[in-house]
């Protein structure tokens, strides 16, 4: 034939239509897959399931191109576009060997297309199967069309990657993959490989690294000139010998601790998975390393005890019985912790009896009454500190004895537990006590309760009705169980701030002016070396003054804290008596009591004499009862008032009342807290264990812990990175700047460096499937 026969015959043949194969249309292939729902067959059931076109399957997928206008001139920029989502239908028919099986077979199908919050595969053809994942996109149509149960139906989908990849059904998800031995030409490695895409399109991968990599290392797509870059090493397999176990029960944790001991330095590190094998159970198996601590010990927790929770609990005679949440499996003679029940159960006991297979007992003794170091009130509860830890039970009923009546009570109920030596229940204070005497003595008031009054050291009280010089709020400085003190404080009182001895000459330097005169006496408290009472000799200024005090050592200016300084006797300046009434005036500011018991010295004998001042009307005047004839007001010279800051013991009529808080600050106390030794069946909360500890077993032979390989994740299609299963920081082990390399259609030729260890025993290993885009 010549050459131009041959042109005719061959082009004659192309233009020729082809012959409809009717035989090959009617064959049931089953290669068109929805997820697990197979079209082209003949099901269990008889039914006939045809397929007879996906419509959008053959052609390439919609395009998008934006049209971005330009700001002057024709037309519009020239900007890259992209394929949109594939939009298929597939339509069909099934055929029923009987108008019955219709509505099963609609059934199926309606139930294989329920794809609106889950997706499936849509995969067709034989050699390739191609692939979509697909999603129902729109409403299904099924209608029956004949008497027969001829059924045609149309399945609207929306594959949202408009490529159709190959499918490898060898492989769960479909995925070819090749692997690539790092360079390493000691091995005979050259650290290279092909990836053939089959399709006519380019597609992503999948790319794991795993094993022992140095770093920084290369990976390579010589075809498309796109490069990844590994920055972080990789640890390889790591194999170690095991010589010692032991298994501990954590009671805090509910779990049980394996800890093992390697011959060698294993180099593992907390959140490490190894491999353990050759120990034995429960230690055997993948196991998440929690701790190190030692480079040849590691641990991990290890599922061995019975951990039951408990239902019930109760006590009487002695004899504890616990009730669990199912059966328990435990048997006499047998050592069982509990934990989270309270402070009475929790422990280790020995089962004497298992009644029912829920229930089992032991033998438990309460504690004695406890001793109560310490109490405070606040907000109407009160809380007690006990010398040892009390195993108080919360909501039961705790008697308080020998502290006051503030805290003392009867079947009191416990609210809190605060700590282990610690428990409060309710308690109303009766803070508002009656006056019935009063006294002072060196300006420190004592005042005398009707009643058992439960002040307490150092807080406030309130006194009201008593008189005027001692109403007021002050400081509790003393108790006893019907009285109580504090200090009055004098008009005439400073604080000391500065001190200095002389020889025997001793000066103080006051806060603010004293207002002292020569001569006058001055009482000083605070001082361990001071303190008592002296004649001034001499004002150096407004704030200083001296005295005479023998035995001391010299010492310069100093500053003092805490010493006070109050005027003993004072300068009478002038004397009246008009109506058995005696006014004397002091120079200065005198600081007398109504009540108190005063001095009178220097005046004549109508004046002179010990007597109880009876009104101050004002700060430099007093008064007192004398019977006399009247004495007219004149000046005197060498007179002086002592003010001893007494007070005789007497009666208050009518009472006075002393209040204080309803709160009492935390005070040192003695007393007893006491509970029942028998407690009812109560609900109950916690934990009953019975440990499978394992003693420390040294000599272990032919066990091992292997620790996996590092593997490196990352996912060209959606740029993501993955660290032993873990995004977070993964990131960070590739180059940032890298290109995520995709294979184009045809031979894609692969380079695998570690370019800091050139005997690297790393491989690569790239997951991927071919792609067409029609």
């Amino acid at each position: 034939m010549s050459n131009q026969a041959r042109e005719n015959y061959y082009v004659n043949l192309g233009l020729t239509p082809l012959q409809p194969n009717d035989i090959e249309k009617l064959k049931l292939q089953g290669n068109i897959i929805l997820g697990e729902f197979i079209f082209n067959t003949i099901d269990e059931f008889g039914v006939t399931w045809v397929i007879s076109d996906i419509q959008g399957w053959w052609q390439h997928p919609s395009a998008e191109l934006p049209d971005i206008e330009r700001g002057w001139g024709d037309g519009s920029y020239d900007v890259q576009g992209k394929y949109k989502a594939r939009t298929l239908e597939l339509v069909g028919t099934f055929l029923v060997p009987d108008p019955s099986l219709v509505e099963a077979a609609r059934d199926r199908l309606i139930a294989a297309t329920n794809l609106v919050y889950r997706g499936a595969w849509l995969k067709t053809g034989n050699d390739p199967i191609r692939a979509s994942f697909v999603r129902l996109a729109g409403d299904i149509e099924i209608n029956t069309v004949n008497a027969r149960g001829r059924t045609e139906f149309s399945i609207p989908l929306r594959a949202p990657d408009p490529i159709k990849y190959a499918w490898n059904d060898a492989d769960p998800d479909g995925y070819e993959y090749v692997e690539i031995p790092v360079k390493n030409l000691n091995l005979g490695y050259p650290g290279s490989g092909t990836v053939t895409n089959i399709g006519n399109y380019g597609v992503p991968c999948n790319i794991e690294v795993y094993g022992e990599l140095t770093g920084p290392a290369e990976i390579y797509n010589r075809t498309t000139n796109q490069l990844i870059g590994v920055v972080r090493s990789l640890k390889g397999s790591v194999s170690r010998s095991i010589v010692n176990k032991q298994l501990e029960f954590n009671s805090s944790t509910l779990k049980d601790v394996a800890t093992l001991t390697t011959t060698t330095k294993h180099n593992f590190l907390v959140n490490d998975s190894v491999y353990v094998s050759g120990v034995g159970a429960p230690f055997d198996g993948d196991q998440l390393i929690t701790s190190v601590p030692t480079d040849t010990t590691f641990t991990y927790n290890a599922d061995s005890s019975t951990i039951r929770s408990v239902s019930h609990k109760a006590l009487a005679n002695s004899v504890a019985t616990i009730e669990t949440t199912v059966p328990h499996g435990f048997t006499n003679n047998q050592d069982i912790t509990l934990v989270g029940v309270d402070s009475v159960f929790d422990g280790t006991y020995r089962v004497t009896s298992v009644p029912t297979l829920n229930t089992f007992t032991f033998a438990k003794t309460r504690i004695p009454p406890r001793n109560v170091v310490s109490a405070v009130l606040i907000s109407n509860i009160a809380t007690l500190t006990t010398s040892d830890p009390h195993q108080f039970i919360l909501g039961e009923a705790v008697t308080v004895t020998g502290i006051d009546e503030n805290f003392n009570k009867t079947s009191a109920i416990i609210t809190d537990i605060p700590s282990p030596t610690q428990f409060s229940y309710a308690a109303t204070r009766t803070n508002a006590r009656s006056i019935v005497t009063k006294a002072m003595t060196n300006d420190v008031v004592t005042l005398t309760t009707a009643g058992s009054h439960g002040f307490q050291n150092n807080e406030t009280v309130n006194i009201t009705g008593v008189d005027l010089s001692l109403n007021g709020g002050y400081v509790i400085s003393a108790i006893t169980p019907t009285t109580f003190s504090y200090k009055r404080v004098r008009a005439t009182q400073r604080s000391v701030i500065v001190s200095a001895v002389s020889g025997t000459t001793v000066t103080l330097t006051t806060s603010e002016p004293h207002a002292f005169l020569v001569g006058e006496d001055v009482t000083i408290e605070g001082s361990a070396t001071l303190n008592g009472t002296y004649a001034i000799t001499s004002l150096p200024s407004s704030t200083t003054f001296t005295f005479t005090k023998s035995g001391l050592t010299s010492i310069n200016a100093t500053n003092v804290n805490n010493v006070f300084v109050r005027a003993r006797k004072r300068q009478i300046k002038s004397r009246q008596l008009i109506g058995n009434i005696a006014t004397i005036t002091t120079t200065g500011t005198h600081g007398a009591l109504v009540g108190e018991q005063i001095v009178i010295s220097g005046i004549d004998a109508t004046f002179n004499g010990t007597y109880t001042v009876t009104s101050v009307p004002t700060s430099n005047t007093f008064t007192y009862g004398k019977t006399a004839a009247n004495v007219a007001a004149a000046d005197v010279t060498g007179a002086f008032v002592d003010l001893p800051g007494t007070i005789p013991s007497q009666d208050v009529i009518p009472e006075g009342q002393a209040t204080v808080s309803g709160s009492i600050p935390s005070q040192g106390v003695s007393g007893t807290a006491s509970v029942s030794d028998t407690i009812a069946r109560t609900m109950a909360s916690g934990r009953a264990i019975k440990k499978n500890d394992v003693q420390f077993t040294p000599g272990i032979t032919g066990a091992t812990a292997v620790l996996s390989a590092d593997i490196l994740e990352i996912n060209t299609k959606d740029k993501e990175v993955a660290f032993n299963g873990e995004l977070e920081g993964a990131r960070g082990y590739v180059d940032i700047l890298a290109d995520f390399i995709e294979l184009t259609p045809g031979i894609n030729e692969i380079e695998f460096i570690d370019n800091g260890n050139p005997e690297s025993t790393a491989s690569l290993r790239i997951y991927y499937r071919s792609g067409w885009l029609a």
